[in-house]
């Protein structure tokens, strides 16, 4: 899989509505994503439940990490996405 010649080599964007994917820099892939999950987290973040009791929670996203990672790699990955504030962590490992 890693040494296949179809296997791609770089970021590649479809527009919405079209059905051609364009080959993007790997600069302007993570501005998309990370303009993306601003944008969301922004709009969808809880600071406080029902009760007014502080939860901070980003509900509207949820993270599939791989399980095929070492103990070490699924640490980070947890911690991280957790300081994003995402409630929705998943594993086939089930972290």
């Amino acid at each position: 899989m890693i040494k296949s010649p179809d296997r791609t080599q770089q970021p590649e964007y479809r527009a919405p509505g079209s059905d051609q994917w364009q080959p993007i820099s790997w600069d302007e892939a993570f501005t998309k994503i990370a303009r993306l999950m601003k944008d969301d987290r922004d709009a969808n973040f809880v600071v406080k439940n029902d009760k007014g009791e502080l939860v901070n929670r980003w509900i509207s996203t949820g993270f599939l990490a791989s399980s095929a990672a070492s103990n070490e790699s699924g640490y980070l990955t947890h911690k991280v996405v957790r300081s994003l504030g995402m409630a929705a962590i998943d594993t086939q490992a089930r972290i």
